[in-house]
């Protein structure tokens, strides 16, 4: 049996937008901060937030989307996909204490 797709389009709508939003600030930040690295150092622990801001949500938006316990490689998915952002927020806060401390 075909699967049905369960994200309606409101939500998917959304999560485009702020996948849209954070991929530009963060490729504006990016190029800000490779420009002229040490006025603009500020910006590298904020492109890790916004990073890491980008992948638990799309991490969260997979598990609340699986709409059964059939769906466990979703989980998973979702899961990793947390978890590596909190790797990245964590390295976020490394470099904001290294250059805002």
């Amino acid at each position: 049996m075909a699967k049905v797709n369960t994200v309606s389009r409101g939500t998917s709508r959304q999560l485009d937008f702020i996948h849209i939003v954070l991929g530009i600030t963060i490729a504006v930040m990016a190029v800000m901060a490779f420009i002229n690295p040490v006025e603009n150092m500020v910006l590298f622990p904020l492109i890790f937030f916004a990073a890491a801001a980008l992948k638990i949500i799309s991490g969260v938006t997979v598990i609340i989307n699986a709409n059964s316990d059939h769906d466990r490689k979703f989980h998973f998915r979702g899961s990793f996909q947390i978890f590596v952002g909190v790797i990245i927020l964590g390295i976020g806060i490394i470099s904001a204490v290294s250059i805002w401390g």
